[in-house]
């Protein structure tokens, strides 16, 4: 079994602020929902971790009714998994779900990053064009931050499908999922593996920029395809089981 940790992220003793507009605009359980995949994002939540209603009725300062459903809700979303009387966990990959994910992934993927590059082929707008390049100016050089930027990883993608356009890829790509599984592995990637991660982003990019499709495609299952063979490599105690007890 996984040890549980407390993950209020400003202490035991935080003093819960009026909410903003935004905030107010939003259920109790969708603030809940907000405030665990930021947790998770942010890396202050870890898969395997116990998520403990206390820790979080106490920073968001509303009674676990809506924590309960902000659980079902992710379980649903397959971000935890909910154990009786136990509470709920961060969801840790098996190695066959991880290899499953990058599958599902890859034509998806594909599809963002194609339909950007047909973005900025078709594009005639040199103020367009502007934005785009200042997007990907971090990916395009391969920037070494990116490695360690759970922010930067993430945008990645946030950013090629603001440019491709289409309004339901964010909605269909498991962004979640995918964080999670580099979080679990991460322990396990080399300097050598950062790095070719990098460079893979900025092949894309670079593809991208250029208005090549097919390029554009090709770099990204390359991509896609070293992280399925580096999942296949990786060790056992990457995909611990997890057991209740």
């Amino acid at each position: 079994m996984v040890a549980a940790r407390n993950i209020a992220s400003k202490g035991d003793n935080a003093v819960h602020t009026p909410a903003s507009d935004d905030e107010a605009l939003q259920s109790a359980p969708d603030r809940a929902v907000e405030f665990i995949t930021e947790g998770i994002l942010e890396g202050r939540i870890v898969p395997g971790q116990r998520l403990i209603e206390n820790d979080l009725t106490r920073p968001l300062g509303f009674s676990r009714g809506p924590v309960r459903e902000a659980f079902r809700r992710l379980d649903a979303q397959g971000v935890l998994s909910k154990a009786l009387n136990r509470g709920a966990y961060v969801r840790i990959l098996t190695r066959t779900e991880a290899m499953d994910l990058l599958l599902a992934v890859e034509p998806i993927g594909c599809l963002i990053a194609t339909l950007a590059a047909q973005k900025v082929s078709a594009t005639s707008s040199e103020a367009e064009r502007a934005q785009f390049e200042a997007a990907l100016k971090p990916y395009q050089e391969g920037n070494e931050v990116l490695s360690e930027s759970p922010s930067q990883r993430r945008n990645f993608y946030d950013v090629l499908m603001t440019i491709g356009g289409n309004t339901q890829l964010p909605s269909i790509l498991p962004a979640m999922r995918i964080h999670m599984l580099r979080l679990q592995i991460r322990s396990y990637l080399g300097l050598k593996d950062r790095k070719t991660h990098i460079a893979e982003y900025a092949a894309i990019a670079k593809a991208v920029l250029t208005g090549d499709v097919k390029k554009a495609d090709k770099a990204m299952r390359v991509h896609l395809h070293r992280q399925y063979d580096m999942l296949a490599e990786l060790p056992e105690s990457a995909f611990p089981e997890h057991r209740d007890s």
